[in-house]
């Protein structure tokens, strides 16, 4: 079936096309260009906004889970077979965020 995204280290798109749906900029996720966060990176778990306190998932044992629980979401293997790209913590969060 193959990916339906593409992330190419800086922006999500859809596959073929060149629309923006999110870009990333450092440990930091922004929907399309904007300058507002939508998320964060710290290690393994994926925090709303700035929030240095607020995990709303975390990648455990090759499953994302759920804030700090090891409640599954899903299993990353699945999320790697919808978007292209390096980075299993920005790809578990831009899927959290805009694929799902």
């Amino acid at each position: 079936m193959g990916a339906k995204f593409k992330f190419d280290g800086e922006k999500l798109t859809e596959k073929n096309k060149t629309t923006t749906i999110a870009s990333v900029r450092g440990n930091k996720i922004f929907a399309k260009t904007s300058y507002s966060t939508t998320a964060n990176i710290r290690g393994s778990k994926i925090y709303d906004g700035n929030s240095a306190t607020k995990v709303v998932a975390n990648i455990r044992s090759g499953y994302l889970c759920s804030e700090n629980s090891s409640s599954k979401i899903r299993k990353m293997k699945d999320i790697d077979n919808e978007i292209d790209g390096p980075g299993e913590e920005v790809k578990a969060a831009l899927w959290f965020y805009f694929c799902q």
